[in-house]
């Protein structure tokens, strides 16, 4: 884009912050495969790019291909490791995720009587304040509380939680020197506490998806090491994805009043209310592959080795595939959003947040039943996940 352009294409400005899709319109219209900086990266924003980006695992891979040309990163003693889930691309990819599948539909069964008495409980702390921030309160908590549960380590909720949010605010490009270098740390403090865990012992006592896989590591199954990366994904990605739902998903809510009473006098809708908030403001905006081979996207020559970030937040709101796309309608058919991806590798967790996410909006009106807007909500920075980090809520 031109410096002329009402919105030039700036991720970190402060009016992209709070509001990215005015950018994501103009950039389907005049630029719609655009080499953004400091990414170095070419961002798809046309919803039919973006799901070819996605669902072409043979075109586009979470793996450099040229990885082998390239310098070795800073800390390149983790390439040891290997990749958990969310890392890998086929075929590897192939045996893991349905294992994981499978693990994961058993270890939440029955969790919404958790999510709905863990929900109460930070809910009753509020009470008699008058006012609340919903993020600290309840949006951040209730999340990693669920899924410690369901991974079977509750007793380690608070330092896990502070470790994640540790990483999570040193992921964005333009953070300090010092969250960068927090954000390390926690990464390292994370991944060593999973590969404990992954030992026998008195002190770490093996329940829920932990040690679901733990019991499937063999020769045709997990590696040992896959189970503790795969656990540090989780980790990070399921309680974000969650707490940034709720978070500006209600805030959604509070600004469209009428919206907010249809779903009070019917918390049948909660489920398709959870689905439209994902595709009016997906938690994660952008997921990043490499192009396996020269390919032209959008007009645009995409060379082998060059990264490729697919816009969900844009597609979801791309009018060629949605009518009237920016309205925030809770009675919107929903089936096509990809605010958790597409194809083989759509969000692992996704159907825990499917459950806790519809479970927790429903205790939250029943028990507050005004709410209120109370002050003006703060966005994130980092382009690549969506929401308030705070959101001050007067009650009555």
């Amino acid at each position: 884009m031109t410096s002329s352009d009402p919105h030039p294409f700036d991720p970190h400005a402060a009016a992209y912050s709070k509001d990215p899709y005015p950018f994501y319109a103009q950039a389907r219209r005049d630029t719609p495969v655009l080499k953004v900086q400091p990414y170095g990266s070419w961002w798809v924003f046309r919803d039919d790019d973006v799901r070819t980006v996605l669902l072409d695992t043979d075109g586009f891979t979470k793996a450099n291909p040229l990885v082998d040309t390239l310098p070795p990163p800073p800390l390149d003693a983790l390439a040891n490791l290997p990749p958990g889930v969310f890392m890998m691309d086929p075929p590897r990819h192939t045996v893991v995720r349905p294992l994981l599948d499978g693990l994961f539909a058993t270890a939440i069964e029955g969790i919404d009587t958790y999510v709905e008495q863990q929900a109460r409980q930070l809910i009753d702390a509020t009470r008699g304040s008058g006012r609340f921030e919903f993020v600290q309160a309840f949006a951040r908590p209730l999340p990693a509380q669920v899924l410690f549960q369901v991974m079977g380590m509750p007793q380690a909720t608070g330092v896990l939680g502070q470790w994640v949010d540790g990483y999570i605010n040193g992921h964005d490009i333009t953070a300090s020197a010092g969250a960068r270098g927090a954000a390390g740390t926690c990464t390292f403090a994370l991944q060593a506490y999973f590969m404990a865990l992954a030992n026998p012992g008195p002190a770490c006592p093996h329940a829920g998806l932990f040690k679901g896989m733990l019991d499937k590591v063999g020769p045709d199954c997990l590696q040992a090491l896959e189970v503790p990366t795969t656990s540090l994904n989780l980790a990070i990605a399921g309680y974000a994805s969650t707490t940034y739902l709720l978070a500006t998903g209600l805030l959604n809510l509070l600004n469209n009043p009428a919206q907010l009473a249809e779903l009070r006098s019917d918390p049948s809708l909660a489920i398709n209310a959870v689905w439209e908030m994902l595709r009016h403001d997906a938690p994660a905006q952008l997921v990043d592959r490499y192009a396996t081979r020269d390919c032209t996207l959008g007009g645009v020559k995409i060379r082998r080795g060059d990264a490729v970030t697919a816009v969900i937040g844009s597609a979801n709101r791309d009018p060629a595939r949605w009518a009237d796309p920016d309205r925030f309608d809770i009675h919107r058919d929903n089936a096509q959003q990809i605010g958790f991806g597409d194809g083989i590798h759509v969000c692992l967790g996704a159907p825990l947040v499917h459950r806790v996410a519809p479970t927790a909006l429903n205790v939250l009106l029943k028990e507050l039943p005004v709410m209120k807007l109370a002050g003006t909500p703060q966005w994130q920075t980092d382009p690549y996940l969506r929401s308030v980090s705070n959101l001050p809520v007067a009650v009555a």
